[in-house]
């Protein structure tokens, strides 16, 4: 497995695909082995895609200390640096999306296009999961590691998608076991999301922005794609219908095809 120092830690990443670059951001607790193989396959024929893990995932360093959405940012940055990659799109699912802001508002040069799938601007300004949700993921971090991955399925993915996906879910969990993201970590980025706030800065956005979300995402509410899309200028707003908040691991093809022909539309650098 490639892995690179950027900045202060040393990064595990993978570079794959043919065409211009794709940087793809992991939400909570995932790493680079979490997207799942189908999403993967829809997009490596149009982009050299870059996957990594976050910081304290993986096979990434952990160094510990107070962890920001805007440190994993520069995380993201350094990567791209450290590739010899002056601009690339970016695509950040969930955490990953907030870490995508921060990105794209910090190092405007280094983005072309931008991907925000199923994540807000911050608590501040969202619509907030149903109580049984937030309970269900406070409990999570507390159960072992198997259990905990099989609790999560509950609130990203569909009952159905539970049944006839078995397979390819556990695949996910064996590729986790392999790796497992250790429980300060989600504690730490679960800190992390909680005071991350773009809401104001949000119309300084320039890179051509798809917001991209299920319709029935239970963890971060539908409703949540209404302010990103109000705040970032010109962006296109794409509903998935019956898709939860895995809808890249639960609808694959329409996903990675929605990503594929906004991004195809974006001016390539000069």
């Amino acid at each position: 497995m490639p892995i690179t120092k950027a900045g202060d830690i040393n990064i595990e990443y993978y570079v794959e695909g043919t065409g211009p670059p794709l940087l793809m951001i992991m939400g909570w607790g995932g790493q680079a082995n979490s997207w799942g193989e189908p999403f993967l396959e829809r997009l490596r024929p149009h982009f050299q895609i870059v996957r990594f893990s976050n910081r304290g995932t993986g096979l990434s360093d952990n160094p510990g200390g107070e962890l920001t959405i805007r440190l994993m940012a520069e995380d993201a940055a350094g990567l791209l640096a450290e590739l010899g990659i002056e601009k690339a799109h970016v695509l950040g699912i969930s955490m990953g999306g907030r870490i995508a802001q921060e990105l794209v508002l910090n190092h405007t040069e280094a983005v072309q296009g931008l991907v925000l799938g199923c994540t807000g601007c911050g608590p501040a300004h969202s619509v907030t999961p149903n109580p049984q949700v937030l309970a269900k993921l406070g409990q999570i971090a507390t159960l072992p590691l198997q259990e905990r991955i099989r609790q999560f399925w509950l609130v990203t993915v569909t009952p159905e998608f539970i049944e006839r996906g078995k397979e390819f879910l556990d695949d996910i969990i064996s590729m986790h076991l392999a790796t497992p993201t250790p429980v300060d970590t989600l504690g730490r980025q679960m800190a992390a999301i909680m005071r991350f706030d773009t809401y104001e800065r949000l119309p300084q956005v320039k890179a051509p922005t798809l917001i991209i979300h299920g319709d029935k995402d239970l963890l971060v509410p539908v409703g949540n794609a209404d302010f990103l899309h109000d705040r970032i200028p010109n962006s296109t707003l794409r509903i998935l219908p019956a898709a939860p908040h895995g809808f890249f691991w639960e609808k694959p093809e329409e996903s990675a095809g929605a990503i594929v022909e906004f991004l195809a539309s974006v001016p390539a650098p000069a």
